[in-house]
């Protein structure tokens, strides 16, 4: 079958798809995928990105047979391969590629769970991977060790980057080191450059840098300009802000 025929049943398989998973999920991983080829039981899926293809082969591939399967009442292995289109495309993943955080693939919304304790706080962070820069900005969480924190940072880098949204995602401490290293090998205007272009910011555990004056300054200008300038800033802390 030719690529038409591939996306034609893509496009009904899309439509089971976005039944069975989530909003979130069917948004940042399926929505912009493509049907390349059926053929030989083999049904290749093209995706934005080699991001969103690992991801999908890693943690949707039997749902997505088996959904195929359905469809086509046959035997189908699922392939997934960038798709030229995007590559080539104006600020395509491909000139991004390199300064892309890398993301644990477990830390989605599909895959938080979601208390009386933490709602208000999964709520706010798919408002802002959803909808950057528009609501809830900045967006501060703090909590306990193991509530959860990362992993809603996580899923908001996740979902940022999935929609080709420049996110830089570090810990306090790696933006203390890496001002650091900036300061020592001359290059803070690079550093500043870095941090303050990103459509973006997440910084996990912004406390580390508490009583760092340097890094503290530095965090300061740059959240002062990503704000100024309506980009997406979210932070996560084990202790509450101090008045």
């Amino acid at each position: 079958m030719g690529a038409r025929s591939a996306q034609e049943i893509w496009e009904a398989a899309l439509g089971e798809l976005q039944i069975q998973v989530n909003k979130p999920n069917y948004r940042t991983w399926l929505e912009k995928t493509v049907g390349l080829s059926y053929q030989d039981n083999q049904f290749i899926i093209g995706t934005p990105n080699p991001f969103i293809a690992e991801y999908l082969d890693k943690n949707q591939r039997s749902l997505i047979e088996k959904t195929l399967i359905g469809l086509t009442h046959r035997d189908v292995k699922v392939l997934f391969s960038v798709d030229a289109r995007h590559q080539n495309s104006p600020g395509s993943y491909r000139g991004r590629e390199e300064s892309l955080p890398m993301f644990n693939p477990k830390y989605t919304f599909d895959s938080f769970i979601v208390g009386n304790c933490n709602r208000l706080a999964h709520a706010a962070a798919l408002g802002i991977a959803e909808n950057p820069g528009r609501s809830y900005n900045p967006l501060f969480i703090y909590g306990g060790v193991g509530l959860g924190k990362t992993h809603l940072l996580q899923a908001i880098g996740h979902m940022a980057q999935a929609s080709h949204i420049q996110v830089i995602c570090v810990s306090g401490e790696q933006f203390t080191n890496e001002f650091i290293n900036a300061i020592r090998e001359k290059k803070t205007e690079e550093f500043r450059n870095k941090y303050r272009k990103a459509d973006m910011l997440l910084i996990d555990d912004i406390n580390f840098i508490s009583g760092k004056e340097q890094t503290e300054e530095c965090f300061f200008h740059t959240f002062n300009e990503l704000h100024n300038a309506n980009h997406q800033l979210a932070i996560t802390s084990d202790r509450p802000p101090k008045s």
